[in-house]
């Protein structure tokens, strides 16, 4: 009991800081932290490898609370939880019509599952921000523009 007890207190008093919202995290991380690399969020101290899952499903939730899905993924999480419902019945009913009903929801889940083209690449954030840059008609810095105004200026611009 004692040892959690002062390992909580260390961590407390320990100089740990890492980005905690989408205003204050550098667009150039965030692309970084998308792609798998939680460790670009600390600023100083360490962390766990959860505690930086963590921090990364905050800021996406946040991401997600300003700006929002793209329909094309909400048509997927619905057919996602339809296909589940109708799996479900056809499991308890084990009945013709409860088949009919999963199979039919299972192409509408294939319509709408995201399929990445083999041939193009992804578009990079070098890219985003040099059309940014055009259309507003200023420089950019994408180690010191935050994510929040990056996103901000897509969504606007």
């Amino acid at each position: 009991m004692s040892n959690n007890l002062l390992n909580i207190l260390k961590n407390c008093l320990s100089k740990k800081k890492a980005f905690r919202t989408i205003k204050e995290l550098p667009i150039s991380i965030w692309w970084q932290v998308c792609e798998g690399n939680f460790t670009k969020l600390i600023i100083n101290g360490s962390y766990t490898e959860t505690e930086l899952y963590n921090l990364y499903l905050s800021l996406l939730q946040e991401y997600y609370d300003h700006f929002g899905t793209s329909e094309e993924h909400l048509a997927f999480i619905k057919a996602r939880h339809e296909y589940a419902l109708k799996l479900a019945d056809y499991i308890t009913l084990q009945d013709g019509t409860s088949k009919m009903y999963l199979l039919m929801a299972k192409e509408d889940l294939n319509d709408v599952t995201p399929k990445k083209p083999n041939k193009q690449k992804e578009p990079q954030l070098c890219e985003f921000i040099v059309n940014l840059e055009k259309s507003l008609g200023f420089e950019l810095n994408e180690n010191k523009l935050s994510t929040y105004k990056f996103y901000s200026y897509l969504k606007n611009g």
